[in-house]
């Protein structure tokens, strides 16, 4: 039996740490053993990952996720097939902005520009040489040779490639749609982002009419939606309102630009118990609607 490599009989932090070390130590051989050669003839697994965003101290849960693919790469190369395991960083967002406005205490919009991105970038490559030195001390064999970042010069020309040459062929669409806009930041916001809270509030009825003359109540805790109503539902099998179905309702308020009636249809995730049965769908209200 061959002498092992390890003299120490039990786990410790300075076993782990020389562990790392040498893992670490030799660049060319971490790299021949761990970097991507498409050019090796063996048969080729690609490993692709969204990179990593770096807020600040790397969450625990995706060095968790991380290292179980990585047990994936490493599982791979030993059955014989060239693996490419990138690493990157994806830079953008919001997050480092509001970050550097908690840092300096100043807001975005009193920088000029360039002092503002510069302090961005600062922060962010502290974020990212954090994310790093955590990524190699859980001995994740990626191919850090190689890192991409999504906001350096060459990455930023292949992406705008990519959306011209989709662009061109026709296969992006642009269209008009309701967006999250944060109106003291200045800035549109993913629905992600948001934090919805739970309120106490009063449910309003608003009488509306159709166009058959017939008054319909429609109970709404958002009655300042009503001008962006585009369409009146009511569940399939609430016998009340079936006949309703199809005919157009007036909206209870003056409004311009836009038509002045909806028309009812049915939708199975109407709450016939909820209010008086009848819901408004507004193209600004929540993400249902």
């Amino acid at each position: 039996m061959p002498e092992s490599k390890i003299p120490d009989k039990r786990w410790s932090i300075d076993l782990e740490k020389r562990i790392q070390q040498e893992h670490y130590a030799d660049e060319n051989l971490y790299n021949e053993r761990y970097g991507f050669n498409p050019d090796s003839g063996k048969e080729i697994f690609v490993i692709d990952t969204p990179p990593p965003y770096p807020s600040g101290t790397w969450h625990i849960g995706a060095v968790a996720q991380y290292s179980m693919i990585d047990v994936i790469a490493r599982s791979q190369r030993l059955l014989g097939k060239e693996v490419s395991f990138p690493w990157g960083v994806d830079r953008n967002g919001i997050n480092v902005e509001f970050t550097v406005e908690k840092n300096t205490k100043r807001k975005m919009k009193t920088y000029d520009r360039a002092e503002f991105l510069e302090l961005c970038r600062e922060t962010i490559e502290t974020f990212t040489q954090s994310m790093r030195d955590t990524a190699r001390r859980v001995g994740l064999s990626m191919d850090f040779a190689n890192e991409y970042l999504t906001d350096a010069p060459n990455y930023r020309a292949v992406t705008q490639a990519i959306f011209t040459d989709l662009f061109k062929r026709g296969e992006i669409i642009e269209d008009l749609r309701p967006n999250i806009y944060d109106p003291v930041e200045g800035t549109t916001i993913a629905d992600a982002e948001v934090e919805r809270l739970t309120r106490k509030t009063k449910l309003v009825d608003v009488i509306w009419e159709t166009s058959e003359g017939e008054k319909v109540i429609i109970s709404t805790t958002r009655p300042e939606l009503i001008c962006a109503c585009g369409i009146v539902v009511v569940h399939p099998d609430d016998k009340r309102y079936t006949h309703l179905v199809g005919q157009e309702i007036s909206l209870p308020l003056e409004v311009s630009d836009r038509s002045t009636t909806v028309k009812i249809a049915t939708h199975p995730s109407v709450k016939s118990e909820f209010g008086s049965g009848v819901l408004m769908v507004c193209s600004f209200g929540d993400q249902n609607d």
